[in-house]
């Protein structure tokens, strides 16, 4: 990408219009100039467009949008998302009252770390822990790729009520009439059900199963997600995985200005339904630190508020070093390219002058044989600037180009290796900075660093600050994974682990970890994210992740199992589902504020909040009772009982013990304002005992139980 950047720079130099411009769409231009050419010779006339985020005074923003062929779909104040003809944006960026235009490319499914973690898969299994709430009431929406729509887990348990209340599939070809700005939706069961699938079942089925993580009633499995009994819209989105259903005269309507769309979406819908809403988001990029997210960043900002509430992917990055530093009192540091590709991209911040180096090192020599340098007084803003380096038979070029960040302070440089074969078959190349002041510098999983024995200066890679977007902008919920299922056992009976680093209770280890690059603390929180079961598409699975099948309505549907930031979003998603049906006016902020009183703690080695697991793992009962205002009530204990359930009956409670038991119980029952409406003990002779309650009002109580066995000690919510 980065080289079609440059190209459109070199050729405009310092334009100011084209200043307003992000990166990724001036590619978009200069791609699209290119192939009008070719089109010309050919006599073919086909327009093009991209949907994108364009800055523009708020008045004055429909009769310009309308002078130029565009269509406006959603409007924020002075921010709006439109699809622009691509041969007009050049004329459309000189207004003056356009002020930027931005968009960025297709995210990925964030459960690409499944391939390294070989078999690693948990279970998300069905329990009576609050039966109080079960998301009713509220909608959750899903945004990801390849949905089966039929499967039963979108039902109810009883497989006689669906689910499913509206699909927006954004690659249908089935556009005519369609009021959106690509594909088309599905309202109501008779059109979702007679669709079936989505465009990219046949080779996908990731949205599946989060979105079965989330909402999945189970069906007749222990495989329940969080909020069952929630209404569900789904959004089957463009990822870098679906090129194969994209016409080329498409390729730019699917950009991160569609997914913001996808999303509103999704509120649209509940709005309509009169529910709250919270958007489950399993994809991401690496972010850019420059003016390409910062509109994104400030849509969503005023896309959530009150019963609007985002929940992203931190991502899987936390396997590589990603990130290198070189301190104020340091003179140099650097640390070697990973990179198995042809080109590498990396950016950098800096708060002096520096010198910039790529050594090359002949086999044997523990010394540098050839270096490529800049400083960064050579780099004009907003240019290229490129120096080749020709080594026997080797071919290497370092390109810079440097701009200013609406995210940070200082100016931002990204870095192009390129080179004339994969870059991880030369000899070992080392990135170097020497200077004053601190630097720091970003790649991401595919353009990683290294340390190296060749050379044990440059030892400095090191993970973390790999936080995907749109998870590290600050209006979402950013979530990671942690490991609690360490083995599943598929359906043939083989094994599944986790891979190597992977620690119960902790952190898993592709995890990615913050700071954000513009510094914020992210992720937010962390969920369980390894050996997750949900289901699967009955379309399109591999036969060595299914636990289990179900029998529905004559087809055989699989569950299965998939580990990665993508698997712990939605269970994150769904338990915030439950607090929104307890506060349907909750807010990104109380969220958050919830987090930081109720979050178990994996790690006691660290302070918190930090940059491995936010404000922790999250806590659904406990957060609960913090959303009712039961956290505080002296005699509610915050934790629930282990070994005991409670089940409402006509006229009382019936207290169901694991195992025979004979012990003296106390039992109390807290109104929601914390009064305590009845207080008994009695004694247990058996596996249950029935308590008769006095006539109280319908609604939630906190039921408080006592004994001197621990294990059955702890309170519970119901719904009387």
């Amino acid at each position: 990408m980065l080289l079609l950047v440059g190209l459109v720079l070199m050729v405009y130099g310092q334009s100011t219009s084209h200043k307003k411009l992000s990166g990724y769409v001036r590619q978009a231009v200069a791609e699209n100039r290119s192939q009008l050419l070719t089109r010309s010779v050919d006599g073919a006339q086909s327009s093009r467009s991209i949907t994108a985020f364009v800055r523009i005074e708020e008045k004055q923003a429909d009769d310009i949008l309308r002078k130029y062929g565009c269509r406006k779909y959603a409007q924020w104040e002075d921010i709006v998302i439109a699809s622009i003809p691509l041969e007009n944006i050049e004329a459309f960026a000189t207004e003056r009252a356009v002020s930027r235009i931005e968009a960025n490319g297709r995210a990925s499914a964030l459960m690409d770390t499944t391939a390294l973690v070989v078999n690693a898969l948990p279970v998300y299994e069905s329990s009576d822990t609050h039966p109080a709430y079960t998301g009713a009431g509220v909608v959750i929406g899903v945004e990801d790729i390849g949905f089966d729509l039929t499967h039963p887990n979108f039902y109810d348990a009883s497989g006689r009520q669906y689910r499913i209340g509206a699909f927006w599939d954004q690659l249908s070809k089935d556009t005519i009439g369609s009021p959106l700005p690509v594909g088309r939706d599905y309202i109501g069961q008779s059109e979702i059900l007679a669709y079936g699938q989505s465009t990219d079942a046949p080779t996908q089925t990731h949205g599946t199963h989060t979105s079965g993580t989330a909402a999945g009633s189970g069906y007749d499995t222990k495989y329940r997600g969080v909020a069952f009994e929630s209404d569900i819209c789904l959004v089957s989105n463009a990822v870098t995985d679906d090129i194969e259903y994209i016409d080329s005269a498409d390729i730019y309507k699917y950009t991160s200005a569609m997914d913001a769309l996808g999303m509103k979406y999704c509120f649209d819908y509940a709005s309509l339904q009169g529910k709250p809403c919270v958007v489950s988001f399993s994809e991401g990029y690496s972010p850019y630190l420059d003016e390409e997210d910062s509109l994104f960043s400030a849509v969503l900002d005023r896309m959530t508020g009150p019963g609007r509430i985002i929940v992203t992917s931190a991502g899987n990055e936390g396997i590589e070093r990603t990130y290198f530093e070189k301190s104020a009192i340091q003179q140099e540091a650097g640390a070697f390219i990973r990179c198995f590709k042809e080109a590498a991209v990396y950016r950098f911040t800096s708060s002096e002058p520096l010198r910039l180096m790529l050594y090359y090192y002949q086999k044997g020599s523990n010394m540098p044989t050839d270096t490529l340098s800049f400083t960064t007084a050579e780099v004009v803003y907003d240019s290229i600037m490129t120096k080749e380096l020709i080594c026997a038979d080797d071919s290497l070029s370092l390109s810079i180009y440097r701009y200013s960040s609406s995210f940070l302070d200082e100016d931002v440089y990204q870095i192009l290796v390129k080179a004339n074969r994969t870059l991880d078959s030369f000899p070992p190349l080392a990135l170097v900075f020497e200077g004053e002041g601190l630097i720091k510098v970003y790649g991401n999983s595919k353009m990683a660093f290294k340390s190296h024995e060749t050379d044990s200066r440059w030892s400095a890679a090191q993970k973390g600050h790999n936080i995907f977007a749109p998870g590290c902008f600050p209006a979402v919920i950013c979530v990671g994974a942690t490991a609690h299922r360490m083995e599943i056992v598929n359906e043939k009976g083989d094994a599944k682990g986790t891979m190597d680093g992977t620690i119960q209770g902790l952190l898993g280890p592709f995890s990615s970890t913050g700071p954000t690059m513009s510094g914020l603390m992210k992720p937010d929180v962390v969920a369980p994210g390894v050996n997750v079961v949900s289901s699967y598409s009955h379309i399109f699975h591999s036969e060595d992740d299914i636990v289990g099948w179900s029998e529905f309505q004559g087809e055989r549907y699989p569950w299965a199992a998939d580990t990665g930031t993508s698997m712990s979003t939605p269970v994150v998603a769904g338990i915030i589902a439950l607090w929104l049906q307890a506060k349907p006016d909750l807010t990104p902020d109380e969220v958050r504020q919830i987090l930081s009183c109720s979050c178990r703690q994996p790690d006691p080695s660290l302070a918190y909040p930090n940059n491995f697991y936010g404000y922790g793992e999250i806590d659904a009962y406990r957060g609960l009772l913090e959303v009712l205002g039961l956290s505080k009530v002296e005699g509610v204990s915050l934790h629930q009982p282990q070994s005991v359930q409670v089940r409402p009956v006509d006229g009382g409670l019936r207290l169901v013990f694991d195992g025979v038991t004979q012990t003296s119980v106390s039992v109390s029952i807290y109104d929601l304002s914390g009064f305590c409406i009845y207080s008994e003990r009695q004694k247990v002779n058996g596996t249950e005992m029935t308590i008769d309650l006095p006539s109280v009002s319908k609604g939630v109580y906190a039921v408080q139980i006592t004994t001197p066995d621990k294990q059955f000690q702890g309170s519970c919510l119901v719904r009387l």
